[in-house]
């Protein structure tokens, strides 16, 4: 659970540093991507942190904050670095724009486990 925080910590302090560089070093025409990418990254970040805090038990609960996570990294993480590494030309991480859809897939995962975890919670066979 403190990896868990902590790693959301790290997340959210990365977002943070990309949202002002970025209100500086982005053109206006892609601010919206930007905002965009930031938005999903806080509020899966913000759910990790619940997923890691929340009263319930068993594994889905923390498994559903890593995919919360690794969500922000892979969609949010990746769309970031695209915006503010292309100055004038391709920027070196659209390679990784594929994996852009893995981490929006990891988003509803984490959802769903969460979901999940929150209606095992009331059984007796999921109590630690």
């Amino acid at each position: 659970m403190r990896s868990q925080v902590f790693a959301a910590a790290v997340c959210g302090l990365l977002l943070v540093a990309s949202g002002a560089i970025g209100a500086h070093a982005v053109p206006a025409d892609l601010s919206g991507r930007l905002d965009g990418a930031l938005l999903f990254g806080f509020v899966h970040t913000l759910a990790a942190l619940a997923a890691a805090l929340l009263p319930l038990p068993g594994r889905l609960r923390l498994a559903s904050g890593w995919m919360f996570l690794a969500g922000v990294v892979l969609f949010s993480g990746i769309q970031i670095a695209r915006l503010l590494s292309q100055a004038d030309g391709p920027s070196p991480f659209d390679a990784l724009g594929m994996l852009v859809p893995v981490g929006g897939i990891a988003f509803m995962v984490g959802w769903g486990l969460l979901g999940l975890a929150a209606l095992l919670a009331g059984r007796p066979e999921s109590r630690p």
